[in-house]
């Protein structure tokens, strides 16, 4: 086990919840043509501390690739060492179920550009549906065995009918992470990971937040 490896075991979750932050500032920097970046710069992109940042990229980096005094980090370098960490990929293939008013949304939305891959294509029940939204292709959800895309292991679902039944198709085909907004109970095999989002939830933990800040 190397010594970076080591190291990820003890990141902790603040840390981690950071990652993603600094990748996605990071990956606008590449994409900007930015070879090198100092830790008060990313500070300025992701409104972090740069004391912050210097101390999260200990837990990321070797001596040898430590930031340079009036040089700082190689950019590509620390992308690479944070997709490790994070298992994402610039090119993650996404899908997307259902295309009514929260995946239209979701369609629109590009706040993970540079950072975990696209949406490729999505999939509706509703023929009318089918053809070109926001640059993406949209396909009758009975062609998704012939059209899943090659590769893909992530799913967007926002759909509220025939859940289980989608979730079974999806993991048969291989998807192996699962974003789930349709608020219904399903189950999945142990390899395969669901993330919840839940706005109801999320406004519920925020009262407590703000309640715990006020005793």
């Amino acid at each position: 086990m190397s010594h970076i490896e080591k190291k990820h075991q003890k990141i902790s979750k603040a840390t981690m919840s950071r990652f993603p932050i600094y990748l996605k500032a990071l990956r606008n920097m590449q994409h900007e043509g930015k070879d090198n970046f100092l830790s008060s710069e990313l500070a300025e992109a992701t409104g972090i501390l740069d004391t912050t940042i210097r101390r999260d990229f200990g837990f990321l980096t070797s001596k040898e690739s430590l930031g340079k005094r009036g040089i700082g980090y190689d950019t590509k370098d620390i992308i690479n060492i944070l997709n490790n960490v994070l298992g994402l990929g610039l090119d993650e293939p996404i899908i997307l179920i259902g295309v009514g008013n929260l995946g239209s949304a979701i369609l629109k939305y590009n706040r993970w550009q540079y950072t975990v891959g696209k949406i490729v294509c999505g999939y509706d029940q509703d023929q009318n549906k089918v053809g070109e939204r926001f640059g993406v292709k949209l396909l009758h959800i009975d062609d998704l065995e012939d059209t899943f895309p090659q590769g893909c292991k992530i799913a967007i679902l926002a759909i509220s009918d025939h859940v289980q039944e989608t979730v079974d198709r999806l993991m048969a085909l291989g998807v192996k992470g699962i974003v789930d907004f349709t608020h219904t109970h399903f189950t999945v095999h142990s390899d395969v990971a669901v993330q919840t989002v839940d706005v109801v939830v999320a406004i519920q933990e925020l009262v407590l937040k703000m309640h715990a800040n006020d005793e």
